[in-house]
């Protein structure tokens, strides 16, 4: 079950994006993102089994939700959390499961 639903939320990252372009009739104008920006040096140091608190005081703050799946307070709640680079298009994506961080995957991280 765990398997499934990190599989579900890696593949509607990848079918819709991870960067989503801010669009006035047609034209991007921005991407959204954080006000807390990561590093590499700063995603190298997080772990796998680390609660997202700990991310946090890793990286600065709070990261943007992607998405979630089930309730809050559940054991298979999932939710992913994703922090832009400073460039404002790299970024990193944060898996974590019953509170612990499951998986996190990075692009273009400096």
């Amino acid at each position: 079950m765990k398997k499934i639903i990190i599989g579900l939320l890696v593949a509607s990252v990848l079918t819709f994006g991870v960067v989503t372009p801010i669009s006035i009739n047609g034209q991007d104008v921005a991407y959204a993102k954080s006000k807390v920006t990561i590093t590499k040096k700063e995603f190298n140091k997080i772990k796998n089994g680390m609660s997202y608190k700990s991310v946090k005081k890793i990286v600065g703050g709070k990261g943007e939700l992607l998405s979630e799946v089930g309730q809050k307070g559940d054991p298979y709640y999932t939710y992913m959390i994703m922090y832009y680079g400073k460039d404002g298009i790299s970024n990193a994506n944060f898996t974590f499961q019953g509170g612990k961080l499951q998986m996190k995957a990075q692009f273009l991280l400096k």
